[in-house]
């Protein structure tokens, strides 16, 4: 499987092809929760750890992406 985004579906982020698992979701669990990529693939079943792995790299190679778009306000 590889990373898409379609504007259809999780308001246009980056998933995993098939899932609907969030990039950043899988990798806020690797960096915040410290979760390894095995413990990973147990809180989301549909994720092989291939799939870990691929989003890790994509949030890796588009983090200044992945920050800007978490800092910028939220408006009610």
């Amino acid at each position: 499987m590889s990373i898409v985004q379609d504007a259809e579906h999780s308001d246009g982020a980056p998933t995993i092809e098939g899932t609907g698992i969030r990039v950043k979701d899988i990798a806020s669990a690797y960096e915040h929760s410290g979760y390894d990529p095995d413990e990973i693939t147990q809180l989301y079943p549909d994720c092989s750890l291939g799939d870990v792995h691929r989003a890790l790299a994509y949030y890796y190679d588009h983090i200044d992406d992945f920050r800007s778009a978490s800092s910028e306000p939220a408006f009610v």
